[in-house]
């Protein structure tokens, strides 16, 4: 479970001035939350992820794994997993991501479920990330979901399991073996 800081009401340029300490920490509408390091699982499948999605999306696509801060706003700056970027977009990659990117995906600890399925994913639905997925483990499935932009909500449009290939218009020509991410 994430913890805030004591200290609420930061920007993330206070934030980024506060002395290093080893610690993972987002900020969710001025509040600082610590979570702590993920497992080898966890990170098995990220890596696994990163892998296939770096390979697998045209040039000019950025592609990135955590920890790298994506600034929503000056009072919101979060970590996904992952992060893609599309080459349209590329601007707001800059020191850390400065923007909106195209899609975020979580994978989940036991310690992180409940904020990247509630505070997390709400806040990138209100900041307008087009699609979100959230990678469980656990379930081996990944569940898709694309932003509704009148609601600013999302709705799940799929979950794919081992056996089945994931594929979004997002990245077009993009296959995940679903199975593979999980093996």
């Amino acid at each position: 479970m994430s913890y805030p800081l004591v200290r609420p009401h930061l920007t993330y340029e206070e934030l980024s001035q506060l002395p290093a300490d080893g610690h993972h920490y987002e900020l969710f509408d001025g509040e600082a939350y610590m979570s702590p390091s993920p497992s080898s699982r966890h990170q098995r499948v990220l890596g696994r992820l990163h892998l296939v999605i770096g390979a697998g999306v045209p040039e000019g696509v950025e592609v990135f794994v955590a920890p790298l801060d994506v600034v929503l706003s000056p009072s919101t700056a979060l970590q996904p997993d992952l992060v893609v970027v599309l080459a349209k977009n590329v601007g707001i990659v800059q020191d850390v991501i400065r923007g909106v990117p195209d899609l975020g995906v979580e994978v989940l600890s036991p310690s992180s479920a409940a904020t990247d399925r509630g505070l997390k994913m709400e806040t990138y639905a209100r900041h307008g990330v087009p699609e979100y997925w959230v990678t469980d483990s656990e379930k081996e499935q990944i569940e898709v979901y694309r932003l509704d932009r009148q609601a600013m909500a999302y709705r799940l449009v799929a979950i794919y399991r081992p056996g089945d290939r994931l594929t979004t218009p997002l990245l077009p020509g993009l296959e995940i073996d679903v199975a593979w991410i999980f093996g």
